[in-house]
């Protein structure tokens, strides 16, 4: 496989400072370029997986933490996030190793719903892929799964959400995870990205967000549009077959988009 090399980066959103890493691909470039946006709260390594995968397949990937994420200053609000989205496309765009014309940006889960509202007011996004997306974010935000979630990454790793275990702190993401919601919803913004390409990939068996829902918000997006469900596929991608079926799919709608721009 192609070897990949990571430089560590940061930029500006606002007066916060996030950090992340270029994930660039052998050779010279320059390279089309991907934004990875990141669930809540993601992984502390969001350099592995499909990142490097699509590094190897030529893309230069930038992937960092949201305000409030680990490394990234501030504390975390979807406005906010929807906010770093588009800093974080210029400061890929920026970059003298992107080849500024053309350039996706892949969310997966909560990062799937900031992917859709960032896209829907950015034309330089130029196509959009989202994984096990949180496909209505008041819905997301109003149900049962986020106090144990919160609990969870209390108990386990409170490093992943700045400011978490501080129960006024975590009132305040809480009730601004409700209120922004209410404002920024991808089921009022998917329509917004056609004509420019969408393809949202999901698991059957996944536990936390529902196949019915992230159909409803594909059938509410314009052409051209394309949704591939993986059997046995949860939201964690536990199943290594499944795993390989997701991300070998990921890889080939980008290079086949690309090379149809």
């Amino acid at each position: 496989m192609p070897g990949v090399m990571t430089i560590s980066t940061e930029f500006s959103s606002g007066d916060r400072i996030l950090k992340g890493s270029f994930v660039i691909p052998d050779g010279i470039g320059p390279f089309p370029g991907i934004c990875k946006f990141h669930g809540l709260p993601g992984g502390p390594d969001q350099v592995s997986g499909i990142a490097t995968m699509l590094a190897q397949a030529g893309f230069m990937v930038l992937t960092f933490d949201f305000t409030g994420f680990r490394k990234s200053e501030g504390i975390f609000r979807l406005a906010r996030s929807i906010e770093d989205a588009g800093e974080a496309v210029s400061h890929l765009l920026e970059s003298d190793l992107s080849l500024g014309s053309w350039m996706g940006v892949y969310g997966a889960s909560y990062g799937g719903a900031i992917g859709v509202c960032a896209a829907a007011r950015d034309p330089r996004i130029s196509a959009l892929c989202l994984r096990a997306p949180v496909y209505d974010t008041l819905w997301f935000a109003q149900s049962s799964m986020i106090r144990p979630a919160v609990d969870n990454i209390v108990e386990n790793d409170p490093s992943q959400i700045r400011g978490i275990e501080d129960s006024e702190t975590q009132e305040l993401i809480l009730n601004n995870l409700v209120e922004d919601a209410k404002i920024h919803n991808p089921m009022n913004e998917i329509s917004k990205i056609s004509p420019r390409p969408l393809f949202i990939i999901h698991g059957s068996d996944d536990e936390g967000i529902d196949l019915a829902g992230v159909k409803r918000l594909f059938e509410a997006a314009g052409a051209p549009k394309n949704l591939v469900v993986v059997e046995g596929a949860n939201h964690v991608l536990s199943d290594p077959t499944a795993y390989e079926i997701t991300m070998k799919s990921i890889v080939d709608w980008f290079s086949n988009t690309f090379k149809r721009r």
